[in-house]
């Protein structure tokens, strides 16, 4: 077992026609989850930060992209369901035996970076691949038996899943008396409550897998 961390540095990103025209669209796109998966499509929930004198209806104009619904908006950005036709979506669903950890995404200060993880064969054919559509600048590979000194769950969990879940545990979420709410954790770390839900739920979902292969 694999996972592997790919990372784009913005100007390589500028290459790929679709993905400059999301960033001429945004400050940043953020996938935090996957709301339904068939053949041909992938049903996301993003957090779209637009640019000034731009509509979130715009990424309806993107060839791979549609606006389904959206949620809510505030000053962190638009929270919408996004369908994605986009061929590395697709090939992503294509291939067996490979998951894709949200949240991940564009963002014109940082680049873009996905986290992988599946058998090895399987995420060494993903890399072959996009290898050809869009060369990461930078490839990073973790194994999940590398788990000296507690980094197992710093290879498992994204830094913000890590932060939001300590923060969560100081302020009491986990307790059984506990009286704090999520809006109020959100509030405190400025972001949308649904946000900050989704990273917690998703970094449950990475912690339960993970105890559920130490049981087996």
């Amino acid at each position: 077992m694999r996972k592997v961390i790919l990372r784009w540095k913005t100007i390589s990103l500028y290459g790929a026609t679709e993905i400059s025209e999301i960033l001429n669209l945004c400050e940043r796109m953020e996938i935090l989850g996957h709301l339904a998966i068939n053949e041909k499509s992938v049903t996301q929930l993003a957090e779209i930060k637009l640019k000034k004198g731009k509509s979130i209806d715009d990424f309806s104009d993107l060839e791979n992209f549609k606006v389904i619904e959206t949620h809510e908006e505030n000053e962190d950005g638009v929270l919408v369901s996004l369908l994605c036709t986009h061929p590395l979506a697709i090939s992503a669903i294509e291939l067996s035996n490979i998951h894709i950890h949200p949240p991940y995404g564009i963002s014109e200060e940082k680049g873009m970076e996905l986290r992988i993880s599946g058998l090895s064969k399987s995420v060494s054919r993903f890399i072959r691949l996009i290898r050809m559509v869009l060369p990461p600048d930078n490839i990073s590979v973790q194994t999940f038996q590398k788990e000296d000194n507690g980094s197992v769950w710093e290879s498992i969990l994204t830094e913000r899943q890590i932060e939001v879940l300590k923060h969560a545990t100081r302020k009491g979420f986990y307790s059984m008396d506990r009286s704090v709410t999520l809006k109020q954790l959100a509030d405190e770390m400025n972001m949308a409550r649904s946000t900050y839900g989704e990273h917690i739920r998703r970094a449950e979902v990475e912690i339960m897998n993970k105890v559920m292969k130490d049981l087996e």
